[in-house]
């Protein structure tokens, strides 16, 4: 296994970054912590830059994030790279929330941080890991959907590496985003955060 490609899929139409398109960290932060255990990432941003789709065709995997809004796109995404034999993940708040969904388009579901659970789910894609015991990780055996356990969340930010953000494909960065926390001690009804990072 050699190339890992990361995609965030595009928003439908206009959003709160439509003036300034800026990433998400996730799928950069996870690029780099492959590119540093030696495999050639890429991270392409949709909503900065449209790749030619057929120069990711030489993927070993690709990983697709997406949020609700952008999820019909993320499907399409997995959908095709699918068809051409290539296993997909896919993560992010909307396929944390609604897993089997998901897994109708791609071949894995990342719920969560994925930090560790797509670091492992590599780890079984050239060593063959047993599945069941990568948590955080659903997937499909041949009768029924498997959702392992909750992976525990990060207890310190500061254990990820810097995000290295040359890995984004064609970005004249201006602005980048920072991380400075994960979760929120609130309670607000009408949020995913808390279901997804916790109140810390």
């Amino acid at each position: 296994m050699k190339n890992i490609y990361f995609i965030e899929a595009k928003s439908p139409g206009a959003n709160i970054f439509s003036k300034m398109p800026m990433p998400r960290l996730g799928s950069i932060l996870l690029g780099t912590i492959l590119k540093n255990k030696g495999y050639n990432t890429k991270v392409y941003i949709e909503d900065i830059a449209l790749p030619d789709l057929k120069q990711l065709e030489d993927a070993d995997l690709i990983c697709i994030s997406s949020i609700t809004s952008t999820a019909p796109r993320a499907f399409q995404l997995a959908e095709r790279f699918k068809k051409l034999g290539i296993p997909v993940a896919i993560g992010g708040p909307h396929s944390t929330f609604l897993p089997e969904e998901s897994l109708q388009y791609a071949d894995y579901v990342v719920r969560g941080e994925g930090e560790e659970t797509l670091v492992e789910l590599v780890e079984h894609l050239e060593t063959d890991k047993p599945l069941h015991t990568i948590n955080g990780l659903t997937f499909k055996t041949a009768d029924k959907i498997v959702h392992n356990p909750d992976r525990q969340l990060l207890k310190n930010l500061n254990d990820a590496p810097i995000p290295d953000f040359n890995l984004v494909y064609n970005w004249n960065r201006k602005v980048v985003p920072i991380a400075t926390s994960r979760g929120c001690p609130f309670a607000c009804k009408f949020c995913s955060v808390i279901q997804m990072f916790g109140r810390q």
